[in-house]
């Protein structure tokens, strides 16, 4: 059963995220003051379900970006896009650094580290669900939910 993306009413005094994990999948919901925040709030959560990341220098940066034409596309390919550079690189982010410009897109990079520098306290997400995801802006503030499927 779907449940209704939280919003908030009166805005925080930062960005932030909230996991709530459940059998087989996990909701991941953020929050934040403009579009990008919300969005690297929302990407750090993905990282949170599956992995404790050291606060070490980085080993590598990669780009990532979203074309900024929809809202929820956009939440969508950004998670889809670590989901793959976890499975396929072998690498688990640990900082995202994102801007959005003038024809609104996002872009801007992801600090990486090798998985073997990470603790992982759960498997890597296998995807995310299309059908239950947001992305909205109410009272200057941006709310995002996504179900992620460990």
């Amino acid at each position: 059963m779907a449940t209704e993306p939280a919003a908030v009413t009166e805005p925080a005094s930062s960005a932030g995220h909230r996991l709530s994990p459940q059998t087989g999948d996990c909701i991941v919901e953020a929050w934040g003051p403009d579009r990008a925040a919300c969005l690297v709030e929302a990407l750090s959560g993905l990282i949170e379900t599956f992995a404790d990341v050291p606060d070490e220098a980085i080993q590598y940066l990669l780009p990532i970006g979203a074309s900024g034409e929809d809202p929820q596309g956009e939440l969508l390919a950004l998670l889809e896009e670590v989901i793959y550079v976890v499975d396929v690189f072998g690498v688990v982010p640990t900082r995202f650094h994102l801007a959005v410009a003038d024809d609104g897109a996002v872009s801007g990079d992801m600090e990486v580290v090798p998985v073997n520098r990470v603790t992982l306290t759960g498997p890597a997400p296998k995807s995310v669900e299309h059908h239950d995801l947001s992305m909205t802006e109410h009272l200057g503030w941006w709310n995002c939910r996504a179900v992620v499927e460990i």
